[in-house]
């Protein structure tokens, strides 16, 4: 078993035959992206034009992703009118989210000052991942729990996407700050 260098030193993934999704960008400009189960797309996720809010397309049907305020507010996943899923950002200023889902809770967090990859933990315990697939790219590796129904894995893995588009629009404000004070 591996460790994220992140983590308590009790913290460990889950073994090598752990299932591993492909996150695919649907473009080189948008937040659009495929997911892939051994080359086969299972789902799409759907950025929106609204802020903090997105679809899953699947076979058996799509899902809808929001926040609950405008600028506030748990961000929930909801499946028929019904939440499946509920994430609560602790702070502003954190690359993270407490989620809830089916009684059991996760933390979803950068894994490093530097770089795209993102750990989920159970407790103490790394349970998953999402790791980028270069610095400068935006495809990803997913591992996720097994048992974990994959809307949750969907949903964790948008909640991911909207912390790297955050990380994206901030370089960008900053860059065109420089630029406009030279």
């Amino acid at each position: 078993m591996a460790c994220f260098p992140c983590c308590h030193s009790s913290a460990t993934i889950l073994s090598e035959d752990t299932p591993v999704l492909q996150l695919v960008p649907d473009g080189w400009l948008g937040w659009n992206f495929d997911v892939l189960d051994n080359g086969n797309k299972i789902a799409e996720i759907k950025s929106s034009s609204l802020p903090d809010s997105g679809t899953f397309l699947l076979a058996d049907g799509d899902l809808r992703a929001y926040r609950e305020g405008l600028f506030t507010g748990d961000y929930l996943l909801e499946s028929d009118g019904q939440i499946v899923a509920r994430a609560q950002k602790p702070s502003a200023f954190r690359n993270s989210f407490e989620i809830a889902s089916a009684g059991k809770s996760y933390t979803l967090k950068k894994e490093s000052l530097v770089g795209r990859s993102f750990v989920l933990l159970q407790g103490d315990i790394a349970v998953g991942s999402v790791r980028s697939e270069g610095y400068f790219g935006r495809k990803a590796s997913v591992s996720m729990p097994e048992v974990m129904p994959l809307p949750v894995q969907l949903f964790i893995i948008w909640l991911t996407i909207l912390l790297w588009k955050r990380e994206s629009d901030s370089a960008a404000a900053v860059s065109a700050s420089v630029a406009a004070s030279s």
